[in-house]
């Protein structure tokens, strides 16, 4: 029943609409047997979201979907194998081996999305992720706030660098800081906050920053529990709303052209 609800109300959605590659996908265990992948690929699809950065916990769920279409699924790997593991992952002493033993069983292309905050951002482990995703050239993904990010940056020059949800409401201020100081890095807008005014408009302040940095921005849906799955239609609609307000051309940076330049689609089977 799940599927087919959310199947039918998203025809309404899809016409005509901004092809979208997604930044933030999560096939997480609590889905598996309520939306099999074919079905969540299908979901995608229906929305015109034609390839997607694909994560889970635990991570055999983007194997999964990578599985069942490696055209449209780019795998990330989170550093952590449960939502337990989550909490303290960033002081396991076993990351990276964990992580390396990953990296034999699946092509992934990037690492994350994971979570760490302020000062647990600054661990031997996490210089260890770092050097693994230096080596491996990888992408990473953090969901962090301004104290981590800052932390993050300043270990991973040299690497591309996407902030999930942009931080969340940190200040505007220090997005722009950031997209001066580091070229490799790159906001991921799912949820992110303030971005709209009252009559749902882009602000003059976010119109400024999407339009001059227009190659350093990514789209994400964030189905990170089952009811983001169900309101894919909604969301992707609501995205659609401010990307139209912008010009054409931005907006297929934003909605696309920048996830494909870090994620070439000719990479996804070598």
């Amino acid at each position: 029943m799940f599927i087919l609800i959310a199947l039918l109300s998203g025809l309404a959605y899809a016409e005509d609409s901004i092809e979208i590659h997604d930044a933030h996908i999560h096939y997480d265990e609590d889905m598996w047997k309520s939306l099999s992948a074919a079905d969540a690929l299908q979901l995608l699809k229906e929305q015109n979201i034609k390839r997607a950065l694909v994560s889970s916990a635990p991570t055999e769920g983007a194997a999964i979907l990578y599985a069942q279409d490696p055209e449209m699924v780019i795998p990330m790997l989170r550093p952590y194998d449960s939502w337990r593991h989550r909490y303290f992952w960033y002081k396991d002493p076993e990351l990276k081996n964990y992580l390396l033993n990953q990296l034999k069983e699946v092509p992934y292309r990037g690492i994350g999305e994971f979570h760490v905050f302020g000062k647990n951002a600054d661990t031997i482990q996490i210089e260890e992720m770092i050097q693994v995703a230096q080596e491996y050239k990888l992408p990473l993904h953090p969901h962090t706030d301004l104290e981590g990010m800052t932390i993050l940056l300043k270990k991973a020059k040299g690497l591309v660098v996407m902030w999930a949800h942009g931080g969340g409401d940190v200040p505007e201020k220090y997005l722009l800081n950031f997209l001066e100081e580091y070229p490799g890095f790159y906001i991921e807008l799912s949820l992110r906050e303030g971005m709209l005014d009252e009559n749902e408009e882009l602000t003059a302040e976010w119109m400024s920053l999407l339009t001059k940095f227009h190659t350093r921005f990514l789209l994400g849906m964030d189905t990170y529990k089952p009811s983001r799955w169900a309101d894919l239609p909604e969301t992707a609609a609501e995205t659609r709303h401010w990307l139209k307000q912008l010009p054409k051309e931005i907006a297929a940076d934003i909605a696309r052209n920048n996830l494909n330049r870090l994620f070439p689609e000719n990479k996804n089977n070598q």
